[in-house]
């Protein structure tokens, strides 16, 4: 490629940044008034709100905020009340895990080589585009 050829992508690429940049910060606080906007409306029998608007340009558009439930275990309260069933024994799967602070152990003591640790711990390469301008 052209050192021209360079320049030019270069230039397009950090304006398109800067962009991106003003772009997504206004579309941030667009989103943040339509959901302010779409909140002042009753909730259906789904939980969800929804806004209905008739645009000229766009035609009908709706706005929908979709209520979400996520149902995660509370670990400590989960393990008061089987403790207090006296079940908890019955309802803990122990799962065996490598401990690399072991394994380092191990070496520094001899028992692997350093062949064996660069085997266990393969380098895995990967590279970052940084543009940095003065």
């Amino acid at each position: 490629m052209e050192l021209s050829d360079i320049k030019r992508n270069l230039r397009q690429y950090l304006a398109l940044k800067d962009e991106l940049g003003v772009l997504t910060t206004r579309q941030n606080e667009l989103k943040a008034r339509l959901t302010e906007a779409v909140d002042a409306v009753e909730a259906n029998d789904s939980g969800h709100r929804v806004l209905t608007v008739d645009d000229d340009i766009s035609g009908e558009v709706t706005l929908t905020r979709q209520r979400r439930v996520s149902k995660n275990l509370d670990m400590d309260i989960a393990e008061t009340i089987l403790v207090k069933k006296g079940i908890k024994d019955t309802c803990i799967k122990m799962v065996p895990m490598i401990d690399e602070d072991a394994i380092m152990t191990a070496f520094y003591e001899g028992h692997l080589t350093e062949e064996d640790i660069d085997t266990m711990f393969p380098a895995k390469v990967s590279y970052a585009l940084l543009v940095t301008t003065k």
